[in-house]
């Protein structure tokens, strides 16, 4: 799988540490991780950071998005409003192994400055963890997988039908 990350300009002093846990964590699945802030570290806020990763999801660049935002919230809700973007939002193992085993959606965002201090990086490490490992199981509880399968369907449809198409999208954003 090719995992894309990008994180907004004010998180930049944290962007190499976030890369290669990522990296690392990934490589451990056989995945590849694909930096894409730009290498001139350009000037960009939590939007311009959703719209980045849902460019590169709906192109095919990437499969799986990871970002955040001193919250996660704001990235979480501007990358759900991105077309074809599912974006689940975690700070515990069990939040972020549940998000894809039972959400199965193509984008995850943490909070990179709220609580961030002590051990904090081997805190993201262990969500990666988690994330990366409920991508290969079944939605739990495992007896409800049919139940669980069918509503994450059912939401990528709400999704498809309330939110215009990505060439509509690009063409009216910019």
């Amino acid at each position: 799988m090719k995992i894309g990350f990008a994180i907004a300009s004010t998180l930049l002093d944290k962007h190499d540490l976030l890369f290669q846990i990522i990296k690392r964590v990934s490589g451990k699945y056989g995945h590849t991780v694909i930096d894409l802030n730009n290498s001139e570290k350009e000037t960009l806020d939590y939007i311009d950071v959703a719209i980045l990763g849902g460019t590169a999801l709906n192109k095919g660049k990437i499969d799986y998005f990871l970002t955040g935002c001193s919250s996660g919230l704001g990235m979480q809700i501007a990358c759900n409003a991105i077309p074809n973007v599912i974006c689940g939002y975690g700070t515990s193992s069990i939040e972020a192994n549940l998000f894809s085993r039972i959400n199965k959606g193509n984008a995850f965002s943490y909070p990179f400055a709220l609580n961030w201090g002590w051990a904090s990086e081997k805190k993201y490490e262990n969500v990666l963890e988690s994330l990366f490992k409920g991508f290969t199981q079944l939605p739990y509880p495992e007896r409800d997988t049919t139940r669980k399968l069918s509503a994450t369907e059912k939401l990528k449809r709400l999704k498809s039908i309330s939110q215009l198409s990505f060439d509509e999208f690009t063409e009216k954003y910019n």
